[in-house]
């Protein structure tokens, strides 16, 4: 099992969300739809590393979706232009900057990390090419 590279992925992951969690954004568009789900995806994240160090075969799986959530997730609730209820857009807001921006980008990245390998570098690695 190639735990090498999602384990440290997973530990990013939840580092981020906390970090996130941590820098204040004065916005007016926060209800309380990213405080419920950020809660969710923390739980999955932790869940997930707690499982990927013991070699579940389930943790696999819930790294990446858990991860590609946060980066679908942070790009619909934060980067997209969208006022409502369920969104917290950074565009356009006085107060946001690059210290709140900065943690976004990164769970996006992070996100995206996860699926990856969770998802296809397992797939990469089973392909080997036959030497000529």
């Amino acid at each position: 099992m190639r735990t090498s590279r999602i384990v440290p992925a997973t530990a990013a992951l939840i580092a981020i969300q906390v970090i996130h969690a941590a820098i204040p954004a004065k916005t007016d568009a926060e209800g309380y739809t990213g405080l419920v789900l950020g809660i969710i995806a923390l739980i999955a994240s932790i869940t997930a590393l707690v499982g990927l160090r013991q070699e579940k075969p389930w943790a696999r799986p819930l790294s990446g979706l858990t991860g590609l959530s946060i980066a679908v997730g942070f790009v619909l609730y934060h980067a997209l232009p969208i006022h409502s209820y369920f969104t917290n857009p950074y565009f356009g807001t006085d107060n946001i900057g690059i210290l709140q921006w900065t943690p976004v980008v990164f769970a996006i990245a992070i996100g995206l990390w996860c699926g990856w390998e969770a998802f296809v570098a397992p797939n990469r690695e089973a392909v080997t090419p036959s030497p000529a």
